[in-house]
């Protein structure tokens, strides 16, 4: 025994031997309490854990973002609000008048390449709504 243990009373010897075993139980306490909050996962949970991080992986491309939600409907980042409520206001008086279609049309009058018969009548169609859509405006 050291020096300071000979020092040491009866009373402090049994003090240091209830707070060591205090120390044991509550550890033992903390332990058990874990194990039931959070009991260990089966071999099948931590299968099924797995299959659905892989899917979940799999479904969402590196790099893409959740489109913006205007008045419920997922829109395209890429266009302002002005241009969606144009483009559904023209989508609303001809159903032929589709979003790429008129992308495809701006796209041919931007760059200057002729357009098909078809999207010159569409052009024609376009160009006749947009002049009523400016005099409701």
């Amino acid at each position: 025994m050291s020096e300071q243990e000979k020092h040491l009373t009866e009373a402090e010897k049994q003090i240091r031997r209830l707070q060591a075993l205090r120390q044991g139980r509550e550890e033992d306490t903390r332990a058990s309490d874990e194990k039931s909050n959070f009991p260990s996962k089966t071999q099948a949970q931590r299968m099924t854990d797995k299959l659905m991080a892989l899917r979940d992986q799999s479904q969402k491309p590196v790099g893409s973002k959740r489109r913006p939600k205007i008045e419920g409907k997922q829109k395209s980042s890429k266009l302002t609000f002005t241009q969606i409520r144009v483009l559904e206001q023209i989508l609303a008086q001809d159903k032929k008048l589709r979003g790429s279609v008129v992308t495809r049309i701006a796209l041919n009058r931007l760059l200057g390449l002729e357009n098909s018969p078809e999207e010159n009548d569409l052009e024609a169609e376009l160009n006749q709504i947009l002049r009523q859509l400016k005099s409701g405006s």
